[in-house]
């Protein structure tokens, strides 16, 4: 890990000592999780949203939203929490929020953990949701939270003695999301104890996703990503399981995590920028899934495979 000093002058890296703006809202604990269990086979399917996380804290901030939770088992994907999301009309979302292991391709991933949950809960669109890394730290700040009109990424490339040439891809996120969250932002109220400070956090409805298998927290490689892909703002690791499985199941999906720190060496000095950029990320989620009429004439994944179908309302 670089020092401050390594990295670029006391004046750029000033944002080392800042202390993240104070919550409204207290996230809960693993101890105010809920206990209240229902086999699978009484859940009430298909769901219309599901929200993927990976950290606790990022698992626990997009809980804090969900009403009248209950928690359930499926083999095949663990432990999912299930709740209503929805703030404007009699009409709620039924939302599914679970946890998978780090990473688009590891056991566990996203890629194998999306394709397991869509096709057994069959919701209208996936939403992943944390935080995440920036590349500019004058385009924008800790705590922000992006939002991917298009994801990009990286790692697959071609080497020979004449260079190293990109062999990725960068996908825009389908139509009917595409639409939503160029409003993402529109109403959007950080959840601050200090109103006066809410115009401080940004959300760009319009950001690239760098999507890859490296966790990334060296200059070097921050500058190296910088140069090959300008347009791209944000960093992160799970984005290509979550469109790959997506794109193979013809499913809407979007990534969306809030800035906790620069990929730039630094990344120990903001750990306590993680719970706000968490929470940042589920509010805007939160405000994209206000008015569940907006969904009402979405598509719910179907297969051919009718087998799995459960107490479909």
């Amino acid at each position: 890990m670089l020092s401050a000093n390594e990295t670029g002058s006391e004046s750029s890296l000033k944002y080392l000592n800042e202390k993240p703006p104070e919550l409204e809202i207290e996230i809960p604990k693993e101890s105010d999780l809920t206990n209240d269990f229902r086999e699978f086979k009484d859940v009430q399917l298909p769901i219309d949203i599901l929200l993927l996380t990976v950290k606790d804290i990022e698992f626990r901030s997009s809980y804090y939203y969900l009403r009248n939770v209950f928690r359930s088992y499926e083999r095949a994907l663990g432990l999912v929490y299930f709740g209503d999301m929805g703030e404007v009309g009699n009409t709620k979302l039924k939302v599914a929020l679970f946890k998978c292991s780090e990473g688009a391709t590891n056991p566990g991933g996203a890629l194998l953990a999306v394709k397991n949950a869509v096709t057994r809960l069959r919701p209208k669109a996936v939403f992943c949701v944390g935080f995440c890394g920036a590349l500019h730290r004058d385009k924008t700040k800790l705590g922000d939270v992006i939002v991917s009109a298009k994801l990009t990424t990286y790692a697959d490339r071609t080497v020979t003695n004449l260079g190293i040439y990109p062999r990725g891809f960068s996908v825009p996120v389908g139509n009917d999301i595409g639409g939503l969250i160029r409003s993402a932002g529109f109403g959007w109220k950080a959840p601050l104890k200090n109103p006066e400070e809410r115009g401080s956090v940004k959300v760009y409805s319009d950001g690239e996703f760098l999507s890859g298998p490296e966790e990334i927290d060296f200059e070097q490689r921050r500058c190296e990503l910088v140069h090959r892909y300008p347009n791209a703002i944000g960093v992160e690791m799970d984005g290509q399981g979550v469109f790959s499985a997506a794109h193979d199941l013809k499913m809407e999906w979007v990534v969306i995590k809030g800035v906790s720190n620069y990929a730039d060496g630094t990344a120990s000095f903001t750990e306590h920028w993680k719970p706000f950029a968490s929470v940042m990320a589920a509010s805007v989620v939160n405000n994209i899934l206000r008015v569940p009429a907006v969904f009402k004439e979405w598509a719910h994944y179907t297969s051919s495979d009718t087998g799995r179908a459960q107490n479909e309302d």
